[in-house]
């Protein structure tokens, strides 16, 4: 009900803004440049995909699919062919109008080009190089291998089938058949790299082998796709300049995947002279995008070139900052890419019986091409039987680059219309139905290899006790400042206390726990980790000393009841935190402990505080009194802790006009009884509160009026 609900609330909203951003369009006059009113139209568009965008993916995740899918389907409900078409106030032909034989406007189709760099980059940043570099042969040749066997399936349906479909007998040599075969031989690099990314498989060795199959796969089919033109833009077929041509595609990318690998390192560090995290992560997206052209320009794919920079810099100690810094960027730019891939779709082509028949025979060669032609050769590649299929499957998905190709073979006349959906819709179907599949096949914890993967740098686990949650934060704090003045990079992840801790080649994990500290590291940085730890202990052990003597701890314990400063305005009322249901006009407890756990019922009884935490609760007051008593003087004791038992700022109030001995600062018995608990965790201004409410106790005017409760309703306004 949720999501129908959701669904009717976001049509309801895109449409009133459709008819807002109408009539805002048909009130730009006649006065408004062609430029400006397509600009216009751009903005509303983009509008319009976000938030379809993000309405479909969180449906489909609502559901257990990827958001992906979501994104692509949206896209084609709002695309040109269908919603999208229809008209609207100062929109005649529709948000999205169809533009011939390509749909989109030429400014929409760039920002989808912008957002797959930014996918491809991203991507890129994620690849483990060690895995990448180790599983390169075994990704070589499963992508060579999916590569040639779906081409040749292709193709050969498509010969089979052609005067079916076109009424025209081609053979397996003719352009149109070996178009079809080098858009099959494609894969999608960013929803099998989105996929892997969620479920945490990137650096996996079936990760690592897709991603290298699926680049490699792509080169041979951009390759195939440049001989094909070639080939129908010549009148006689010119085997010497294709092969110049196809060695020069493969040349670039061998060059530029070798040398941003080598000097991985000394770009890292040029880019670091960028200055902050945020320029940093800045100039490696310009890098991205300048690959990217140069890889265009050479005839490979812009998508290629932004995965080869991702790779560059996925070894470098700035990789993570470069990643959360763009995160923003990931979220805005890669659903709007998805969004455009699915409004490319004709669903109006499927309808045709020649093109759904031709279809479904071509998705079937396309899949099986990729299933067996991927996933046999794995299984002679350590892989066992579970990792082959892993393989296979994953790389069954076409996407970008079959889309774009598809598109270039329509713009350039080699692909006829039926065609052209025909290769949308084995799009389409591996891009809606095999995700799905691909993402319960990465479930299974089990392992993808027969043996084991060789380890080059066997991994360690260093394990640091800690005596309580407070010593384990302050620790934790010297310890990641230790690493701060080394010139490492720090990166927190999630809610969790884990930290990446990076430079250079040195890569260090640390999770924080109330009870310990946990380093993972290679085992040839186990004796840093070391070192640098003792000399935490070390300074800080230096600096206990020196507090030693600093000061008479009672001395400024009596400074906060010293004499009373002229009254000023409070940021925090007492009668704001405590509720009247937790304040006692007379406590039956006789002890220190007995006083605590009466408050603490208080606490319970109020409502404030869980059963179950009770023992946790007593446990730290306990404890924090037993290293400084909170007897204050004038009577007043402030029992006081941070406690895991609580998630927000709680406070209990009692009195005990006939004193209990409190171990207090002038060694008076201790009457008003103020018990506050706080979270561990907690940005909250407890020690704010904590000052306020001694500022408030120190007037004898307050303290007098509080001991002069008859009840607890009459001790409560006298908090007011």
């Amino acid at each position: 009900m949720r999501i129908k609900i959701s669904i009717i609330t976001a049509v309801s909203v895109l449409a009133v803004g459709a008819v807002f951003a109408g009539a805002v369009f048909a009130g730009s006059g006649t006065n408004s440049t062609e430029l400006m009113d397509r600009m216009l139209l751009l903005v509303f568009q983009l509008a319009v995909i976000v938030f379809a965008a993000r309405l479909g993916g969180a449906c489909f995740e609502k559901i257990g699919q990827p958001a992906v899918i979501g994104e692509i389907v949206v896209g084609i409900l709002i695309g040109p062919y269908l919603l999208g078409a229809l008209p609207l106030p100062g929109f005649p032909g529709g948000l999205f109008p169809a533009r011939g034989p390509f749909p989109l406007s030429s400014e929409l189709y760039g920002f989808a080009t912008v957002a797959s760099i930014v996918l491809l980059f991203l991507i890129g940043l994620e690849t483990n190089v060690e895995k990448f570099l180790a599983y390169s042969v075994s990704g070589s040749i499963v992508g060579i291998a999916g590569a040639l066997a779906s081409f040749a399936l292709g193709a050969a349906v498509t010969s089979a089938f052609s005067s079916y479909l076109f009424g025209v007998e081609m053979g397996f040599a003719d352009p149109v058949p070996l178009f079809l075969g080098a858009v099959s031989a494609s894969a999608s690099v960013g929803l099998t790299a989105r996929i892997l990314s969620a479920r945490r498989k990137v650096d996996s060795p079936e990760g690592a082998t897709i991603l290298t199959a699926v680049i490699v796969g792509d080169v041979v089919s951009i390759v195939l796709a440049a001989l094909v033109i070639g080939l129908a833009q010549r009148e006689r077929f010119d085997w010497f300049s294709s092969t110049v041509l196809a060695l020069r595609t493969v040349g670039v990318w061998l060059v530029f995947t070798a040398l941003g690998l080598i000097f991985s390192r000394r770009l890292g560090n040029l880019l670091k002279k960028a200055g902050d995290k945020g320029s940093i992560a800045l100039m490696s997206f310009a890098l991205a995008l300048l690959l990217a052209g140069i890889f265009e320009h050479s005839g490979l794919a812009m998508i290629v070139g932004a995965y080869v920079a991702g790779l560059a810099l996925a070894g470098t100690d700035i990789s993570f900052i470069i990643r959360r810094n763009l995160a923003s960027l990931n979220r805005f730019f890669v659903p709007i890419f998805f969004c455009v891939m699915g409004m490319l779709v004709d669903p109006r082509s499927f309808g045709e019986r020649p093109v759904l028949v031709f279809g479904v025979v071509y998705v079937a060669a396309a899949t099986a091409g990729k299933l067996l032609g991927c996933g046999l050769p794995a299984l002679f590649l350590n892989f066992n039987l579970r990792g082959a299929a892993r393989v296979g499957v994953g790389l069954i998905p076409r996407g970008e680059v079959a889309l774009i190709m598809a598109g270039i073979g329509l713009a350039l006349g080699i692909l006829p219309r039926e065609a052209f959906g025909v290769a949308v819709l084995m799009t389409v179907a591996s891009t809606l139905f095999v995700p799905p599949w691909f993402s319960r096949l990465l479930q299974s914890p089990r392992p993808a290899t027969r043996k084991p993967p060789p380890v080059r740098d066997r991994h360690v686990r260093i394990v640091f006790a800690m005596p309580n949650p407070d010593t384990s934060s302050l620790v934790m704090n010297k310890v990641l400042s230790a690493f701060y003045q080394e010139g490492f990079f720090i990166q927190r992840w999630g809610r969790e206390r884990f930290y990446q801790i990076r430079k250079d080649d040195v890569f260090i994990s640390l999770l924080y726990t109330p009870e310990e500290l946990i380093f993972d590291c290679r085992e040839k940085d186990t004796t840093f980790v070391h070192t640098l730890f003792y000399e935490v202990l070390a300074e800080m052990e230096k600096v206990m000393r020196n507090l030693q003597g600093l000061a008479d701890t009672a001395k400024i314990g009596r400074k906060i009841f010293g004499p009373c400063p002229a009254p000023g305005p409070s940021r925090t009322r007492l009668g704001q935190i405590i509720k009247p249901s937790a304040v006692r006009a007379e406590l039956k407890g006789s002890s220190k402990r007995e006083i605590i756990e009466e408050l603490l019922d208080l606490l319970i009884s109020s409502g404030q505080l869980l059963p179950v935490a009770r023992d946790e609760a007593l446990r730290d007051l306990l404890e924090r009194e037993e290293y400084m008593s909170t007897g204050m003087q004038n009577g007043i004791a402030l029992p006081h802790a941070k406690s895991a038992a609580v998630e927000h700022l709680i406070s209990a109030l009692g009195l005990k006009k006939r004193g209990v001995d409190f171990a207090s600062l002038d060694g008076k018995p201790s009457r008003i009884f103020l018990l506050t608990l706080s979270p561990r965790e907690s940005q909250e201004p407890y020690l704010q509160f904590m000052a306020e409410m001694s500022q408030f106790l120190r007037r004898e005017e307050n303290r007098r009026r509080l001991l002069a409760s008859r009840d607890d309703a009459d001790l409560y306004r006298a908090l007011l």
